[in-house]
């Protein structure tokens, strides 16, 4: 029988959380087999938090620059995708208020110069979402004046990219008095990088058995037990939505039936 163990684990000082796993012994040919449907799994189908706009007041475009303001606001764009989030404990209830709030919110910052601005000044729904890295930073206020940024925070698979927002903010465009979005490329994927390795072994019968390390690094979001265990049950969910279901039994018993 197939064991699966954590030999290593660590989190480092950017709070990217990293662990070994090794599971064996396999039979000859499924180490890859597995190896590849994790991978693809944890690096494609594993939701994450990400900011996919944000408004800045007076500001209608990414090109411009404020007054009192060191970076502009390309660069403020920039420091702003580095933000990661995480979800709070959620009970069932918060589960629903996800739900209506259809994955997406808002968080809200303002601060009065000369100040430097990090991560931690966003007032967020702290019972939904939590920042990670409170002491990114932002930008930084040179003057006395006042400086408001809002972000739009959504939960989602892989990479979402600016354009395909675009068509959701059209409105924007025809009310002037109301700062316009400007769209980040959302990227929710919470794993950094998979690796795994196989090799061959033997087991206490002699005979040769194939081994799988598994190497998982997340964006400290989520720990690598937790993404293991949730790629597998993607999976599980995969083969069983296909396989186990009254049509295709009923087709398999068509089938066999038709045999004998």
């Amino acid at each position: 029988m197939s064991t699966l163990n954590c030999i290593e684990s660590y989190t480092d000082d950017e709070n990217n959380s990293y662990a070994c796993f090794l599971i064996e012994p396999l039979e000859v040919g499924h180490a890859i087999t597995l190896g590849n449907a994790l991978r693809r799994t944890l690096l494609s189908d594993l939701s994450g938090f990400a900011i996919t706009g944000a408004r800045i007041a007076d500001v209608k475009h990414e090109f411009a620059s404020v007054e009192g303001i060191r970076e502009d606001i390309l660069e403020i764009l920039l420091n702003l995708k580095e933000i990661k989030f995480a979800a709070s404990f959620l009970t069932k209830e918060k589960v629903k208020e996800l739900k209506k709030k259809n994955f997406k919110f808002t968080g809200i910052l303002n601060v009065k110069g000369p100040l430097v601005v990090h991560a931690g000044m966003f007032y967020l729904p702290q019972h939904l979402v939590k920042i990670l890295n409170p002491r990114q930073y932002i930008c930084t206020l040179v003057t006395p004046r006042e400086f408001s940024l809002e972000i739009d925070i959504e939960n989602g698979i892989g990479y979402k990219l600016a354009e395909e927002m675009a068509t959701e903010n059209l409105f924007e465009t025809f009310h002037p008095n109301r700062p316009n979005t400007l769209l980040v490329d959302g990227l929710f994927m919470p794993i950094k990088r998979v690796n795994y390795k196989v090799k061959l072994i033997h087991d206490a019968k002699g005979n040769i058995k194939e081994s799988l390390s598994f190497e998982i690094l997340t964006n400290g979001s989520i720990t690598p037990h937790r993404s293991l265990q949730e790629a597998l049950k993607v999976l599980m969910n995969l083969c069983y939505g296909l396989f186990v279901n009254e049509d295709f039994l009923a087709l398999l018993e068509a089938e066999v039936s038709t045999m004998q």
